[in-house]
């Protein structure tokens, strides 16, 4: 389905799968119908009743952003100026982001780098995210709104997961590179792949101690056998 067919049928979704894009290499603003100096973008609601968002079999996706990025190291700004940038062109445009989406699910899309940060500011419902088979995502991080279930499967460049400080289960199973967990405080339950008991000593202890300091009573952490 092209761009201007989503923006129009958008309104009205509360599921949608993109599945087998092999051409798609990066999903910017078109997706939610904003770009910079469109008029449009003003007071807009980026698919209001959506609850599920599911993108699979797109081996060629590297980049996910929804607005577009500004080129400020040609004016001496470098990163953190574009970053401005960015935060201002959202605040003038008071666009709203998926504010119903309760599941996200990300599968086959092995070269994409990193996840919006804006599904941790604007998704207050987001309940759910299953991740499989992202091969180059580096970081799960700082989606302060996000509860309930993490499930990450098969990432195997993922090095980071940090700040989810609602989220109450994460199930992790061949992520032989995860090496940094913090920052859960309200995590409930832990659910650790046969293949993850070595690279877990790393940041297990550290979560424990915690839920013992926070919750007085040891994490609840399960095997979880890959179906």
């Amino acid at each position: 389905m092209c761009a201007s067919s989503l923006i129009h049928l958008k309104p009205n979704l509360k599921y949608l799968r993109i599945d087998g894009a092999h051409a798609v290499t990066k999903v910017g603003p078109e997706f939610v119908g904003c770009k910079k100096g469109d008029h449009v973008c003003d007071e807009l609601v980026a698919f209001p009743k959506l609850e599920w968002l599911i993108f699979e079999d797109m081996p060629n996706w590297e980049e996910w952003s929804f607005f577009e990025e500004e080129v400020a190291v040609a004016d001496g700004r470098g990163e953190d100026g574009a970053a401005e940038i960015r935060k201002k062109d959202a605040q003038s445009a008071r666009l709203q982001l998926l504010p119903r989406l309760v599941v996200l699910q990300l599968q086959g899309c092995r070269k994409l780098r990193a996840l919006p940060p804006q599904l941790g500011e604007d998704t207050a419902g987001l309940k759910q995210i299953l991740l499989r088979r992202l091969n180059n995502l580096k970081a799960v991080e700082n989606f302060r709104l996000f509860s309930e279930l993490l499930h990450i499967e098969d990432c195997e460049g993922l090095q980071r997961i940090s700040n989810l400080p609602q989220v109450t289960e994460l199930r992790v199973y061949g992520c032989p590179n995860l090496s940094h967990i913090e920052g859960l405080g309200s995590l409930q339950q832990l659910g650790l792949g046969e293949d993850m008991s070595e690279i877990s000593s790393r940041w297990l202890p550290g979560l424990q101690e915690q839920h013992r300091q926070l919750h007085g009573k040891d994490l609840d952490v399960y095997t979880w056998f890959k179906r």
